[in-house]
């Protein structure tokens, strides 16, 4: 049984790998939490940091309190696994933690996805290999949806098992971008084609907003404007994951609004492919079928006209809306004279939940000796 660390513990990444760790199927368990400590509030004395933690796996997982236990101020028990926490601030001082880690979690802030961040320097002093939950151009990447293919599928691929260093998992937008490209890698093995025959890509997005975000208009960025009422134009981090994956086509990403709604956010990708017009969307829904028999935690796909909280508590990354009013095949003559076609595949792409769940299945598949998907920084 392999030991991780967790730094960073709010009430969505964090919190949800607490509560989704099971040790005995994941061949590893998380024991330290090292984390600034959430706020005590004046009107509530009594209450502790480690009562904060509580209160952020109950946001994370309404209902969770019920089988978590605090044993003292530094210790939970989270579904009868025992979880200690060291409540302090890694970017300044490395923990004074004896133990030594097979794997740590960075969940705390992009910029600390870095090999020179003080959070970085310090969690690889404690752990022999270090994830960080984002997007990150300076370290090697592994992605989690592309887990099962080779070099054979995505030339840029290299399958290994990894025993050390910092690794980035790509960001929750990234991994359902991800979710649908190995969709489209599996439709077009079916035709005797791999992922060189997509020449690009574009995605759109809505996102949900998250608790870190910002009440009042205290910048020009989007991001942080008032949430209220206010579609905010952002950024997503999919077209740095691009220039790893596939740099043959370009990735464009023209749409991605913050908007305040739960997860899952909404994602539409659309697929240039040069398939000779063999493609058909049958092909596409056995293609959805036969990833998510393999690979359960990436995607599967619904005709059911429901709305995202109906996927909310999911633990998968991406469900495809396989209809008929969202799953296009176009094939203008522009295109077909060419042999192309563009497939259009929208889905919801949890972010929270499903996200975690990726994280996980990564963590496992390094816990049990397998190879994983591999990536080149740039």
């Amino acid at each position: 049984m392999k030991k991780a660390i967790l730094v960073g513990c709010g009430a969505e990444i964090g919190a949800n790998l607490l509560i989704q760790n099971d040790s005995e199927k994941d061949g590893f368990a998380i024991k330290m939490v090292v984390t600034n400590p959430p706020a005590i509030d004046k009107h509530y004395p009594k209450l502790r940091p480690i009562d904060g933690i509580v209160a952020r796996l109950a946001m994370a997982q309404p209902g969770i309190q019920s089988v978590v236990e605090i044993i003292n101020d530094n210790t939970l028990k989270i579904q009868g696994r025992e979880i200690h926490f060291f409540f302090g601030d890694i970017s300044k001082e490395c923990p004074p933690i004896q133990e030594h880690y097979d794997i740590g979690f960075i969940a705390t802030n992009k910029k600390d996805m870095d090999l020179n961040s003080p959070v970085a320097l310090n969690m690889l002093r404690l752990s022999d290999i270090v994830l960080g939950v984002a997007e990150s151009d300076s370290l090697k990447s592994i992605y989690g949806c592309l887990v099962d293919l080779t070099s054979n599928e995505i030339s840029t691929i290299n399958s290994m098992v990894v025993s050390a260093g910092m690794y980035c998992l790509g960001s929750c937008q990234t991994n359902g971008m991800h979710a649908s490209l190995r969709v489209m890698v599996e439709a077009l093995h079916a035709i005797n084609r791999n992922a060189s025959h997509i020449l690009s890509i574009e995605t759109d997005i809505v996102h949900p907003d998250t608790p870190n975000g910002v009440l009042g208009t205290r910048s020009f960025e989007g991001r942080m404007q008032d949430a209220r009422d206010n579609l905010r134009p952002s950024f997503s981090q999919i077209s740095m994951s691009q220039k790893k994956v596939m740099p043959w086509a370009p990735l464009i990403n023209t749409v991605s609004l913050r908007a305040p709604v739960h997860a899952p956010g909404y994602q539409i990708n659309r697929f240039i492919v040069e398939d000779n017009g063999a493609l058909t969307t049958n092909l596409i829904e056995k293609s959805i079928e036969s990833v998510s028999n393999a690979l359960p935690y990436v995607v599967t796909h619904s005709q059911s006209p429901l709305g995202g909280r109906a996927y909310s508590y999911e633990r998968r990354c991406s469900t495809i809306l396989s209809d008929s009013n969202h799953l296009l095949i176009l094939r203008p003559d522009y295109l077909a004279k060419k042999g192309l076609s563009e497939i259009i595949i929208q889905s919801f792409v949890n972010n929270t939940v499903g996200y975690t769940a990726v994280v996980r299945a990564v963590a496992s598949n390094i816990a049990h000796g397998l190879p994983v998907a591999t990536f080149k920084e740039i």
